[in-house]
């Protein structure tokens, strides 16, 4: 096979993989109150407590979420430690850092859904900022991922979240996420936010809302171009500074 002939299989094997994609969980719309989550946080580890969350992460935190993560990613009905882990996004989210002692949740109100309850945690207990990269273990959140109040325009705010696994050379960050056929790993890339595929094939933006009867041709569809947000929750040890040059 010529090396053309390999990148147009290597694409054609992206797309499809993309296009399988396209059917995302709607985005957490349940109510707080009502997130199956909830009894993790009964029966999990002991949690940190709102004021302690702030505080550096014990070491390892970020290792023992991103374990969790890379154990589901592909499982239908995902389990942690034989448990059965929420299959909606925040949910799924929430049972992944109960692992590491953190209550997203712990700061939700009876109104929110889990993205807004886990929006709140970040804003009181960690930062949001907008990129163009996060760390691995960080949050990500996403705006518009579907037509929440179904008023047909794009105007609702945090439909979505998932978490950065890794970050590519180029800036691509795999994203581990919820959605309606499991839990899956997809691209994102904010330095190239319009673009599904670079030249040769490889995928740089999973798509993340589906198209609907409504929706106008220049409807946002990818991650980069939904993308609302960064939420850090673990603090990090600075990066130690070099030495100046003798002179």
């Amino acid at each position: 096979m010529t090396d053309s002939a390999t990148a147009q299989s290597r694409g054609g094997h992206a797309r499809l993989a993309l296009a399988i994609s396209l059917v995302v969980a709607p985005g957490c719309i349940a109510p707080l109150a009502a997130s199956p989550a909830a009894s993790l946080a009964r029966s999990g580890p002991e949690l940190l407590a709102p004021a302690q969350a702030a505080a550096p992460a014990p070491r390892g935190a970020v290792e023992t979420v991103l374990d969790a993560a890379r154990a589901t990613v592909g499982a239908s009905t995902p389990r942690i430690d034989g448990e059965r882990v929420p299959t909606d996004c925040s949910g799924y989210l929430h049972a992944l850092y109960v692992r590491a002692g953190v209550d997203l949740f712990s700061e939700g109100r009876p109104s929110d859904n889990g993205v807004r309850a886990i929006v709140r945690f970040v804003e009181r207990h960690g930062r949001m900022f907008r990129g163009p990269t996060a760390a691995p273990g960080d949050l990500v959140f996403f705006d518009n991922s579907y037509d929440r109040n179904g008023d047909g325009r794009l105007n609702d705010r945090f439909t979505h979240a998932g978490m950065v696994e890794q970050v590519l050379p180029d800036g691509t960050m795999l994203i581990v996420h919820a959605t309606n056929h499991g839990i899956v790993r997809e691209p994102m890339n904010l330095l190239r936010p319009h673009e599904a595929f670079d030249a040769d094939g490889r995928a740089l933006n999973a798509p993340l809302r589906r198209k609907r009867a409504g929706d106008g041709p220049r409807t946002p569809r990818l991650m980069a171009e939904l993308f609302a947000g960064f939420g850090s929750i673990f603090q990090r040890e600075p990066l130690a500074r070099a030495a100046p040059p003798n002179l």
